[in-house]
């Protein structure tokens, strides 16, 4: 009886729920001014030589970082699209940006562990990748890495 009853109840509230069809939406554009249609991609490998270190070796508060110029990435993207950044860890393997990895080495009997952290930002016309140290061992310049940008609008 309860199983009549529930089926009966569940199909007057189905009916129940249609409505008279609301008003028209407003006219769109012919699709030039449309958001969220256009996308680009591109990659930078920034070499060893390419890291430039902000502050003195092994001071506090240091890091290093490399400019790339995208003239894709206009006023009009950087108002009112997306960037998204990626580092490539290993051959077809990408993680997004910040990406943090954990580190520890042994040597003279001793551990050494740091956290290294990698990130950008951007502006009109270019994008800056960071990589910091949390020890500040800014001392040796890291190593090549390849970093992929997509701008969405």
């Amino acid at each position: 009886m309860r199983k009549i009853a529930f089926i009966v109840l569940a199909a007057i509230l189905l009916i129940a729920c249609e409505g008279p069809m609301g008003p028209a939406g407003r006219d769109g554009k012919d699709g030039q001014d449309g958001y969220g249609t256009e996308w680009y991609t591109t990659s930078f490998v920034i070499k060893k030589s390419d890291w430039i270190l902000s502050g003195q070796p092994g001071a506090l508060n240091t890091y290093y970082y490399a400019d790339k110029q995208i003239p894709q990435l206009s006023d009009f993207v950087f108002d009112e699209g997306l960037v998204l950044g990626y580092i490539q860890t290993d051959v077809d393997v990408k993680n997004g940006l910040p990406f943090v990895l954990h580190m520890g080495e042994e040597g003279n009997g001793q551990e050494f562990l740091w956290t290294q952290t990698y990130d950008f930002d951007y502006s009109p016309g270019m994008v800056r990748f960071y990589i910091t140290y949390s020890d500040f061992n800014t001392q040796i310049a890291p190593e090549a890495e390849t970093f992929h940008i997509v701008l969405v609008w």
